[in-house]
């Protein structure tokens, strides 16, 4: 419905000197043209990331005509500074402030002290605005004010620093000036009014929507201002079209900077790698290179004839099944179906999400009509050997360019360099970034953007626990309600898990209550498909699976309570393990430890035993360690020769022994001969089983034909299970919450009781996991240690119940909860920052660098005193600011570690100004090495002295 515009303010009553911007600019940039910058940023976006179906869709719901919605989302990210025009902001610029009193007396004078608390541009906002918009026709609810149209428009234009504010009261609607004195009196309010009228005329968006906006669409379109606004707050973009000294309003002069903004926006908007990917008509093997496998072809098979707009399909089978192809196929078939804009790949770790990266690379390669941005964004926890310098140089760009320093910050994660992140057409990323979308976190709406109009692949969804879990279920309700394609992939999951997931997808997409879905039994192998319209549910597809085979447990009793020389400690019993490997030199294994420490023990301990071999003139294997706590180039360096030496290419090592944590259990394609493993919950030592003899056959090893003659049969797996000195289990006190102990217990009574120890894949797989979880599980144990086993699965159901009410707790509320009012996406009754999601997952959640004190008190990165630390030695008081290649030096050398290492006895380096003027090294901590009188380095963390050498950074 269009409202006749009845106001009579002229294109010339705009007050020039309100200004918008002026960092790093040689002059001011009037307010007016920030704001039709952005409005002509937001059309840019609106015709390059929304395909025409999409566009189709959001109209009909919003009840207008795509041109009319286009229109009004350029008004829309037009005013979204429009709070600006307040004494609060102006007067930040003192000189500006009293120019415009001089010669406009009415517009003060502004006295900060004489009001309570700050007013921010963003929050005058979502004031100003709603009476604008009832001038505007636009529809008032009948009950309250507040609950009308214009106030949820006006509240979502105020959120556009990516937190909204609350709802204001009916009162406050009315009389808002009145209530917030610091928006200014009848000139500052004649202003506003001008300049929404005028950004209206010039945009030519006359329609009023009639009903309140959806809130997915509130959230699409909340996400899309943000982005316009970034992107026309550039040096680069306002520097050409900074008017000259004495410019004045006018028709003709608002029309040609409307126009000249209209037609470089899509070339920002281009550059900035956004956009839409489009798939080649292919098949199956077109796209791969092969031949569909059983699961594959049962998609390629079936799934077309199921889809017919979005939906969400279930797919579960075992490692090395072909999952990953399976979901790029089923993702090409949904992005059609729907005009999906591109495809996002979520994985748990930052090891996986590596690995994936180059996968989905080279399907993009083979399937895309035309090259489009592909991305690869890590949590702040997970920075990977690319990606940390990818990160800390992004920041030393977009430092450098962005008019705002406090937009920076954000910008910098998500606009420049190779960080464009989740907004690019193709992403790989860890799940936590996609979590936190529906967290109560500043931006949140910009991850729900990213995801609104993609197809989101979830991988290795059974990694998840309770808190996890409970988050996904929320993340699919809005995905459900964005109607955004969902493929999940899980090497075992539940029926009560794989129901909550589905019925989570169904409630977003409107179904029924009566037809959400309560008892779904997946197929393991197979797949199901959710249709998101009708809220149907397929039927199950059970598949047979090619990668049947027989896996051999072996498990040995290990002691952590006697000398390491004795025969029953776990070092003495892997050395044990290792010995045909050792003294023939042939063949490859895996050593898989808890903890980063155990495993750098281990390796110490295998590296003394082969230089006594060496020593005595003995061929020796060659010994790696991978864990997280190396520094960026070092683990870059390892992962890249782990991938060579056990990979699926070869050529392979004729003798080889990675010691390694769980960070290779799903994350890299490698291959070894025998495994040695840590006591895990049962699923994840099968996952872990997938590392031993993956490809079968001859291999690639130069040196030989065949698999070592002590690897012959089927693989073998040997679980180091860890006891007292009676032989009873004993949990580790050094794993401590990395696993719940109840299904330690029940994993290491259910691999004891089968006496052959051998396991079936996919045969046996449902039933050993259902097992574990399940409450009557007593295995073959004795009154004892069933209610030990009893009271560890007491605690560990009231630690998941706790894990998912903190979830429930602090999750933003479902879409149709958040209604009329955006404040819900939000609003938290407890802190909660980025790190929470990460933390959870158990990952090292902060960032160090070791920073060498050399006698000349010159302090380095390096040990040998060759490379100084950026920003620390050097004077850049005049800059403030590191260059690209200072940053990607420094995060060269950073090493993730547990963030209560900084407690109040570590001991830091002031941060020099350099790394708090990057956005993401000023979250980074600097820890001072003093060479001791033995030579050593040392540092000082909360718990005790760091070192870094051989094994990476150890802790004493």
């Amino acid at each position: 419905m269009a409202v006749p515009d009845d106001h009579d303010d002229s294109l010339e009553d705009i007050e020039v000197l309100l200004w918008g911007k002026e960092h790093g600019l040689p002059r001011r940039y009037p307010l007016i043209c920030h704001l039709l910058d952005a409005a002509a940023m937001a059309g840019a976006l609106w015709d390059r990331l929304l395909p025409a179906q999409t566009v189709e869709r959001l109209s009909a719901e919003v009840g207008l005509s795509p041109t009319e919605l286009r229109q009004l989302v350029c008004f829309w990210a037009g005013l979204h500074d429009l709070g600006k025009i307040s004494p609060p902001f102006q007067s930040k610029s003192a000189e500006a402030y009293g120019h415009l009193l001089r010669t406009d007396p009415s517009y003060g004078p502004y006295l900060a002290e004489n009001f309570e608390g700050e007013l921010r541009h963003d929050e005058a906002t979502h004031w100003a605005l709603v009476s604008i918009f009832q001038e505007f026709g636009y529809p008032q609810a009948a009950r309250g004010l507040h609950r009308g149209v214009g106030h949820q428009v006006a509240q979502m234009l105020g959120g556009h620093h990516g937190w909204f504010w609350r709802a204001l009261t009916s009162r406050e609607v009315a009389q808002p000036r009145r209530y917030r004195r610091q928006l200014g009196g009848e000139a500052w309010e004649k202003q506003c009014r001008a300049h929404a009228a005028a950004v209206r005329r010039v945009t030519g968006a006359s329609a009023v929507p009639q009903q309140p906006l959806p809130s997915a669409v509130a959230v699409l379109i909340s996400g899309l201002v943000i982005v316009a606004d970034w992107l026309a707050s550039q040096e680069s973009f306002i520097g050409p079209r900074l008017p000259e000294q004495g410019w004045a309003t006018s028709e003709s002069a608002l029309r040609a900077h409307w126009d000249r903004s209209v037609k470089h926006a899509p070339k920002v908007v281009k550059e900035a790698g956004l956009g839409v990917a489009v798939l080649r008509d292919l098949s199956f093997s077109e796209m791969f290179g092969f031949e569909p496998n059983i699961l594959q072809a049962s998609l390629v098979r079936d799934l077309p004839g199921l889809v017919r707009g979005p939906g969400m399909l279930l797919v579960t089978a075992p490692p090395g099944d072909g999952k990953t192809e399976a979901a790029l196929f089923a993702a090409s078939v949904l992005m059609r179906a729907v005009g999906a804009s591109g495809l996002s790949f979520s994985l748990p770790t930052m090891a996986t999400t590596d690995a994936m990266y180059k996968r989905v690379r080279e399907f993009a390669r083979r399937a895309l009509e035309e090259d489009a941005a592909l991305t690869r964004v890590h949590s702040m926890a997970w920075l990977s050997s690319t990606s940390a310098k990818e990160s800390a140089s992004a920041a030393a760009v977009a430092d450098s360019v962005l008019s705002s320093v406090q937009a920076s910050v954000e910008a910098a994660k998500w606009l420049y360099a190779r960080r464009r992140g989740m907004l690019a057409p193709l992403s790989v990323f860890t799940i936590d970034q996609a979590l936190a979308g529906v967290l109560p976190l500043r931006y949140n709406v910009l991850r729900l953007l990213a995801l609104s109009g993609k197809v989101l692949v979830i991988d290795e969804v059974h990694a998840y626990g309770p808190w996890m879990h409970a988050l996904l279920v929320r993340l699919l309700e809005w995905l459900g309600a964005m109607k955004a394609p969902v493929v999940v992939l899980s090497a075992t999951l539940t029926g009560a898990a794989a129901s909550s997931l589905v019925a989570a997808y169904q409630r977003g997409c409107g179904t029924d209550e009566d037809v959400l879905a309560a008892d779904v039994q997946p197929s393991y192998p197979g797949w199901l498909f959710v249709d998101g319209t009708s809220g149907v549910v397929s039927e199950p597809r059970a598949v047979a699976s090619e990668r049947e085979r027989s896996l051999r447990f072996e498990v040995r009793p290990v002691r952590r309570d006697v000398p390491a020389s004795e025969d029953s400690h776990r070092l003495a019993v892997t050395k044990e393990l290792l010995r045909n490997l050792v003294e023939s030199c042939r063949g490859t294994a895996l050593v898989c430890c808890t903890t980063v420490a155990e495993a750098q023990e281990t390796a110490e301990a295998v590296r003394s035993w082969l230089r006594e071999q060496e020593a005595a003139g003995k061929p020796v294997p060659r010994l790696r360690l991978l864990h997280s706590r190396f520094r960026t180039r070092d683990r870059r360096t390892i992962t890249e020769e782990c991938e060579t030496a056990f990979g699926k290419d070869g050529p392979r090592p004729q003798a080889s022994i990675l010691i390694a944590t769980q960070i290779v259990e799903q994350s890299l394609d490698l291959d070894f001969d025998l495994l040695i493993t840590d006591l895990a919950p049962i699923a994840l030592i099968i996952q872990r089983a997938g590392r031993c003899q993956r490809h079968k056959g001859p291999t690639h090893d130069l040196h030989c034909d065949h698999r070592p003659a002590w690897a012959a049969g089927d693989p073998r797996i040997v679980v180091l299970d860890p006891v007292d000195d009676e032989g009873r289990f004993q949990l580790p006190r050094a794993w401590g919450d990395v696993y719940y102990e109840s299904l330690l217990r029940a994993t290491s009574a259910l691999l004891e009781e089968r006496a052959d120890g051998v396991v079936q894949v996919p045969g046996n797989v449902q039933e050993l996991v259902d097992a574990v979880y399940a409450e009557e599980f007593t295995g073959n144990l004795d009154d004892k240690a069933q209610a030990e086993l009893r009271a560890a699965d007491i605690k560990r159901r009231a630690q998941e119940a706790a894990e998912s009410q903190l979830a429930d707790f602090v999750r933003i509320k479902a879409p149709q909860d958040v209604g009329r009012n955006l404040h819900h996406l939000s609003d938290t009754p407890v802190p909660v920052d980025e790190d929470l999601v990460a933390t959870r997952l158990g990952a090292d959640s902060a960032r160090a660098v070791c920073a060498y004190e050399q006698a000349d008190g010159l302090w380095t990165l390096d040990e040998a005193g060759q490379t100084p630390v950026p920003g620390v030695n050097e004077d850049l008081a005049r800059s403030k600011r590191l260059g690209r290649a200072d940053a990607e030096r420094v995060a060269d050398y950073m090493i993730p570690v547990p963030g209560r290492w900084f407690g109040e006895r570590a001991e830091l380096l002031e941060l020099p100004a350099a790394w708090r003027a990057n956005s993401v090294l000023r979250e980074w901590k600097l820890i001072p090495m003093r060479q001791q009188s033995d030579g050593t380095w040392r540092g000082k963390v909360h718990q005790g002295c760091v070192t870094y050498g051989q094994f990476g950074l150890s802790s004493d």
